[in-house]
């Protein structure tokens, strides 16, 4: 599962309910000789083909075999801390530098006020975040800190101001360029302030030199372009009291994907910020997108879009009242993996308009305008220390630039400008060129070419970056601790992260199934060589879930140098990745292939073999690209046929048909093609994930008569929607189409809107710092991802579960309406409790006051119902009016009651299933807060779904 730059990032969401999960049942019996599977028509069938049909219903287990920093907790990336040195008021503020989790700076005395750490970076540097980890000292945390910027230990700017937490404070602030940082610890208490270690990062973020702004309204003295200087001394100010209808539009110039966006109302007008906020995109200035709202409580606010957002405009409205003027100092917007490159300054040896490999079109070019020779070089002066340890190539797609790509090359990485080091080396690659590194801050790279061809070497775009992958935590671990202590590393967290209690777990649901998502790096070292002993865990794996009557489908999730432009292939990168070009990568995946079938060759649990997870060569695809990859798959496919001709082969066909060849085409049999189905940027619509479940279904006997192979679903989420989950998995089911749910467990939280990305979920402990702590401290943190410390979402497991026995209906019963009443803890002028409960587009109940917590929403059915899920909706107008949170309660005499469930919404309508029980009387409260009133356009409630 993916961090795609095509369709958004994810999210998700959690319902938790009080009720217990259904005890361990009776295993199924083993998988035995007689239940090898094997494609027959366009179904699977034990018996090697000839017995009984078998639909695999199953999850995934990811983050396990393969790092995917969203959901496994092996690690991100801090600046790179080598040349630093720490002072403070007090101790030695060396340990809060060491790496070690069992060392650490501290005051020696209670909080007063007066405590302080400064960090001295060596240089300028950038930076947004910092984080002060506490952890192993509980309750030795700063009440209120602040961050503070100089480039000369002398004047300093205030970045950030707010309260600590116990455990790791973070504060998100706008990107700064300075040498010294001072945190400030400004309350007093009872307690020690205490920092294990200390970190800064750099999060990609936009350079805001070339955009311009506009608003509602300006104070004299004061311009919109102050917020997006640099300076978060300077500031933007509305000139009046907070009103609704206050706005501050940004134009950037260029369409653009946001996730994020920070603003800071600055250290001179702390209380100036926006009491009410939503904000919006547009592509045109016309039409805006509603993508965020919040209530303000601190200068800095940080919207968080949950998922990528494009446009090209984007508009913060101030919608609250106050007597304070509406203020913003700096602006920050967070987009993609890559750095930005406004500010940068391109020069090169040889050629003309190197500008041109940043200005965002791969269309117009820098070029040597002469064949290729030793020497010619294209540099970068970032203007700052950055850490990075990736950077890319990228010509125009089918032109003659593909070919001009550098025959050789090395990298080479300075802080000065004037003493280099040579990072990487190599041959660039057909389209794209990634060159990876180990992480290490440079103000400036250079590209060096070293080959001779009679090719020009051209460069549409360059782009760097600061990758947190697959490839990149196994080469920095090796890196710093070798071989063995990468793998040491590695162990911890494969023998914390899934143990036979998962299994077990896994198995109570009914599941037959489990994909295990595999990281070519499993198998290898980073230099291609083969590791001692690559089988255990997969041997184990295979061994315990066939003791459970649960198949394995050996998922090669990553390959050398990425199949794919997204995170989850292994390595971040462009189009194509590093893998479609290499031959030695792909000789060293066809060897891993080879190994496989040889070790697991009549293994009747495995279920067969998915060859590559998610291929893909480039986002808009052509039929070159598609045979490409198809001539690859072949190549594949033969070498696993010679040595096991019985196995299932698994194809990626996963954004559809036309992405790879008809079976036909190369004589592939006994083949399943395999689908993962996402609708990201709707992540919040019930109405497109109920789309996205009826186009596939409508789509499956179409698929299944041809090309006539069976199909795996082998990822898929459709976040909180329970009936959606349902109708989707009892159409596979009835179709005899096989399913494996994304995924078994994610450490992120329900508020985050993880939750319905895993079985388990929600665990907040802090995660390793890739590149600065130690080998010790790796294995304490990594340690803590036990299941035990995750929550289990009961009710998704229990959808699941469902349909994991095979069940293929799904036919909701609504209640009828019928000598229904409601009421609610306030009403809104102009609405009505019954509102709510008088059919769907018909009139509407609304609180009538923001969202703060402890409203409710009451039913009388009129006499016991069975109650097995009830779906509560907004208004069509009013879609942003969904509950934050909830409890769902119910009651057979309207004064004792029973909470069915409990968790946070996640868009205008909600389905929420419980167990089924009896009730005359729901009560739905809103637990959590937002500046809309809550509304509700429809409630309905379900006998059965």
């Amino acid at each position: 599962m993916k961090n795609r730059m095509i369709v958004a990032t994810f999210v998700a969401a959690a319902l938790v309910t009080t009720f217990a999960t259904p005890p361990l049942e009776a295993e199924a019996a083993a998988i035995t000789a007689t239940d090898f599977i094997k494609a027959s028509g366009s179904v699977l069938k034990k018996g090697s083909g000839t017995g009984a049909t078998v639909n695999l219903r199953g999850t995934n287990v990811g983050g396990w075999l393969t790092q995917e920093d969203w959901m496994s907790p092996l690690g991100e990336f801090a600046a790179d801390r080598s040349g630093w040195a720490a002072t403070a008021s007090a101790g030695t503020p060396s340990a809060a530098l060491d790496g070690a989790a069992t060392t650490r700076w501290t005051t020696n005395s209670n909080q007063t006020g007066a405590e302080w750490i400064r960090l001295d970076l060596g240089a300028p540097t950038l930076f947004n975040r910092l984080s002060v980890d506490n952890t192993n000292n509980a309750g030795q945390y700063p009440r209120t800190i602040t961050i503070e910027t100089s480039s000369d230990a002398v004047t300093w700017r205030s970045a950030s101001s707010q309260p600590g937490v116990d455990g790791v404070t973070t504060a998100k602030f706008s990107p700064q360029v300075a040498r010294y940082v001072r945190v400030s610890q400004t309350a007093t208490a009872g307690a020690l302030w205490s920092v294990g270690e200390i970190n800064l990062f750099n999060d990609p973020v936009l350079f805001n030199g070339p955009h311009t702004a506009t608003a509602s309204a300006t104070a004299g003295g004061t311009t919109p372009g102050l917020a997006l200087d640099g300076d978060v001394a300077t500031a933007w100010q509305s000139g009046a009291a907070q009103a609704p209808g206050q706005t501050y539009t940004i134009d950037l110039g260029r369409n653009v994907d946001m996730d994020k966006v920070l603003f800071d109302s600055g250290a001179a007008a702390p209380n100036d910020f926006p009491r009410i906020w939503d904000v919006y995109t547009s592509y045109d200035n016309v039409n805006f997108t509603h993508v965020a709202s919040g209530s303000g409580t601190n200068r800095v606010i940080q919207a968080d879009f949950q998922g990528a957002k494009g446009g090209r405009y984007l508009r913060i409205a101030s919608n609250g009242t106050a007597a304070q003027w509406w203020s913003i100092a700096e602006i920050a917007i967070s987009s993609g993996n890559n750095l930005d490159r406004g500010g940068w300054v391109v020069t090169s040896s040889v050629g003309a308009a190197p500008a041109s490999v940043v200005d965002n079109s791969t269309g117009t070019r820098w070029t040597t305008g002469a064949a290729q020779t030793n020497g010619q070089t294209l540099s970068v002066d970032m203007g700052a220390l950055i850490t990075m340890n990736n950077v890319t190539t990228d010509t125009a797609k089918n032109s003659t630039d593909e070919q001009d790509f550098p025959r050789g090359y090395n990298l080479q990485l300075s802080k000065n400008g004037s003493t280099w080091t040579t990072v990487a080396s190599g041959a660039g690659t057909r389209k794209a060129t990634t060159i990876h590194f180990v992480a290490q801050a440079a103000r400036y790279f250079r590209i060096v070419q070293t080959g001779t061809s009679a090719q020009w070497w051209s460069v549409g775009e360059l782009t760097a970056g600061l990758y947190n992958d697959d490839y990149s935590l196994n080469n920095t671990l090796t890196s710093r601790f070798g071989a063995a202590g990468a793998q040491t590393v590695i162990n911890a967290h494969q023998d914390a992260w899934l143990t036979a209690s998962d299994l077990d777990k896994i198995a109570a649901t009914g599941m037959n199934f489990i994909r295990v998502p595999i990281g070519w790096n499993t198998f290898l070292n980073v230099d291609g060589t083969w590791k001692s002993n690559p089988w255990t865990k997969i041997d184990w794996v295979i061994n315990e879930a066939s003791a459970r009557g649960m198949y394995v489908l050996i998922d090669l999730h990553t390959v050398p140098g990425g199949g794919c432009p997204w995170g989850s292939c292994g390595r971040i990168g462009p189009n194509p990745n590093g893998f479609w070009g290499n031959a030695a990568y792909q000789d060293w995946t066809e060897d891993i292939w080879q190994a496989i079938a040889t070790r697991y060759e009549g293994n009747p649990g495995v279920a067969g073999y998915d060859l590559i997870n998610e291929p893909l060569i480039d986002y808009g695809e052509d039929a070159d690209d598609v045979a490409q990859k198809s001539d690859y798959y072949d190549r594949l496919y033969d070498a696993v046929r010679a040595i096991d001709p019985d196995h299932t082969i698994f194809l990626g066909a996963f954004f559809g048909l036309n992405s790879i060849a008809a079976p036909s085409t190369y004589g592939w049999t006994n083949v399943v093609y395999e689908y993962h189905p996402y609708d990201m940027p709707n992540s919040k619509d019930w109405t497109a994930q109920n789309q996205l479940v009826t186009n596939e279904l409508a789509g499956l006997p179409a698929k299944l008569s041809n090309p006539g192979v069976p199909i795996l679903y082998g990822e898929y989420s459709l976040y909180y929607n329970d009936d959606v989950w349902s109708r989707f998995m009892a159409g596979l089911n009835a179709q005899n189409v096989s399913w494996s749910a994304w995924t078994y467990k994610v450490k992120g939280s329900a508020n985050d809107g993880f939750a319905y990305w895993g079985m388990y979920f929600n665990n907040p402990n802090p995660v390793p710092i890739i590149n600065s702590d130690n080998s010790a401290t790796f294995v304490a943190k990594v340690g803590r991802f036990g299941t035990a410390n995750f929550t289990q979402n009961t009710r998704f497991v229990a959808t699941l579960a469902k349909y994991a026995g095979g069940s293929a209906t799904f036919a909701p019963v609504a209640v009828a309406h019928s000598g229904w009443t409601a009421t609610a803890s306030s009403t809104a002028p102009g609405t009505s409790a019954a509102g709510g409960i008088d059919g769907v587009n018909s009139a509407s109940w609304s609180s009538g006051q923001a969202m703060t917590g402890g409203e409710w929403y009451r039913i009388d059915m009129g006499a016991n119902r069975t109650v097995a899920m009830v779906t509560v909706q907004t208004p069509s107008g009013s879609t942003w009016d969904y509950p934050r949170g909830f409890d769902l309660q119910t009651s057979t005499d309207g004064t004792n009651w029973t909470t069915a469930a409990t968790g946070i919404a996640y868009g205008w309508k909600r389905p929420i299933s419980i167990t089924p029980t009896s009730a005359r009387y729901i009560r739905i409260t809103q637990t959590g807060a937002a500046p809309q009133w809550w509304s509700i356009d429809e409630v309905t409630v379900y006998s059965s779904y």
